[in-house]
């Protein structure tokens, strides 16, 4: 469909039109129902069935007619390419160019017949059907949203999604406890997915001290422009590279109360998206978070869809801030002759703004790395902030891994040698290597999971996977995922300290595997 049909609720109702009939109809017909209505593909097809003395009677084209009407309201628009067929007492129906981005699930399918309207419902074709927005939408120019028509959006999709014209929404917070996601996306490609529940509305509003009623969340997708935008733009020419996207300010505010508190860190990463500039390619192309008072850029964990005709960039971060696309640099590091295995992962993460060298085009592949090294690579790799403080006795406060090291901790991906004990300094080991990868992919919402049985299975060929202790079930996961490998065809070195070039392959591997690049 060209447009969306502007609704409160959008339900698609089947009429079928009864002219005057030369006889009475029998009191005693069948009376009519729907069978076999399912979504195929683009299309909503069914049958509706009525006895044969009525679909003699209704056997004209110009009695069948489908219409989309608002909710509450007596006006309606005709349903585009509709085609209809009809035999033995059934009118077979297909709506073609039905999609999740145009109607809300479950359909309600209604036929009107001798004064009684009979009614099906049809459930969405894939999790979350997507909102319908209604007359004037629903969301106003000013970005305010109607408090009704956002409950039945939430209620009609576990996965809602609604069109803003304003690049400011105000959601009332006691319409976000029906549902459970909430996409709201521009025209441009511009898209931020909450996941509702994270945002623990009722706790907000008790912190405020008012009702859920009187709090309200405000989303911003602002696009950078003037004096903020020029100074992105120098900062991706000095970091050597050039912008592929617009740059775009994702901010969740609650206000309530006469307060405004930001919420920075939702404890997942969650979904925003910006479309590439038209003539920009996608290869090579690196999602990177800006910070406006340091002026560096970092990485972002970003893969690319196509959607109508846009290339989206999703870039997956646990909070908010200034996101653009950059073009990655070409790296090429010397001393990687001896480590080909590695060289695909070290260079693409390197391009990526994931790992960095030692300096004049090397990388020092086998040096080992050292536990808040890893840490702070296991962070970077999953955009998250370095920054808090760890209750960890040996992280001075001021040491240069602090940061890391904390935000891997109150992610649930590093923890210490014992309660109060981190041992930022000392090599890492492989197994405490892949078990901190299965843990950055749970945090990402990737379970590796395995039974007994297929812990047994992935270590079997491993002579020494006894040795593994406490690391066993963690260290089989990641085999199993192919994130990890043995160092030889019958031993997987657990206990050897890892080397850069093991943990940048590693990290390489989980962000493929755990679909945070391509």
């Amino acid at each position: 469909m060209k447009k969306l049909i502007k609704s409160k609720i959008a339900a698609l109702l089947v009429f079928v039109m009864m002219f005057a009939a030369a006889t009475p109809i029998l009191a005693a017909v069948i009376e009519p129902r729907f069978e076999n209505v399912k979504f195929d593909s683009d299309s909503l097809i069914g049958s509706v069935y009525v006895s044969n003395d009525v679909y003699l009677d209704l056997n004209k084209p110009s009695t069948v007619a489908v219409y989309v009407y608002e909710f509450g309201a007596t006006n309606y628009k005709v349903v585009t390419d509709a085609t209809y067929n009809s035999s033995n007492g059934l009118y077979d129906f297909e709506f073609k160019n039905v999609t999740t981005s145009a109607y809300v699930f479950p359909l309600t399918l209604k036929y009107f017949y001798n004064g009684k309207a009979y009614t099906t419902e049809v459930q969405s074709p894939a999790p979350g059907g997507i909102f319908f927005p209604p007359a004037g939408g629903i969301i106003d120019s000013n970005g305010n949203v109607n408090r009704d028509q956002l409950i039945a959006a939430l209620k009609a999709s576990d996965n809602a999604r609604i069109l803003t014209p304003s690049e400011v929404v105000n959601l009332p917070a006691d319409a976000l406890i029906y549902g459970k996601n909430l996409t709201l996306y521009m025209q441009d490609g511009r898209s931020i997915t909450l996941p509702l529940p994270a945002l623990k509305v009722e706790d907000l509003a008790k912190s405020f001290g008012v009702e859920l009623k009187d709090l309200i969340i405000r989303v911003e997708l602002k696009q950078l422009t003037g004096d903020a935008a020029k100074a992105l733009e120098d900062a991706v020419s000095a970091a050597g590279s050039e912008q592929l996207s617009i740059a775009v300010d994702f901010k969740v505010v609650a206000v309530g109360g006469g307060k405004e508190q930001a919420i920075n860190n939702f404890g997942q990463l969650i979904n925003r998206t910006i479309a590439l500039d038209a003539d920009a390619s996608k290869d090579n192309a690196v999602g990177v978070l800006y910070d406006p008072t340091t002026k560096k850029l970092s990485f972002v964990p970003t893969t690319f869809t196509e959607d109508n005709g846009k290339t989206l960039a999703n870039l997956k971060r646990n909070g908010n801030s200034i996101y653009t696309v950059i073009k990655g640099k070409s790296v090429s590091f010397t001393d990687l002759a001896n480590h080909g295995w590695a060289a695909e992962a070290v260079n693409a993460l390197a391009a990526k703004l994931v790992v960095e060298g030692t300096g004049a085009d090397k990388f020092s592949p086998a040096r080992n790395i050292t536990r808040a090294e890893f840490a702070a690579l296991i962070v970077r790799s999953l955009g998250i902030e370095a920054k808090g403080t760890s209750s960890f006795k040996d992280v001075p406060a001021n040491a240069w891994y602090a940061g890391a090291v904390a935000a891997a901790a109150e992610a649930g991906i590093v923890k210490g040698v014992n309660s109060d004990t981190f041992k930022p300094t000392a090599n890492i080991t492989r197994k405490e290597l892949a078990t901190m990868v299965v843990r950055a992919a749970a945090y990402a919402g990737k379970e590796w999971n395995l039974t007994p049985a297929q812990v047994e299975q992935a270590l079997a060929k491993f002579t020494d996977a006894a040795a593994l202790g406490w690391a066993k079930d963690e260290v089989a996961a990641a085999i199993s995922a192919g994130v990890v490998q043995g160092v030889s065809a019958t031993k997987v070195g657990g206990d050897n300290t890892a080397t850069r070039a093991e943990a940048a392959t590693m990290i390489y591997r989980f962000l493929t595997n755990a679909e945070l690049i391509d």
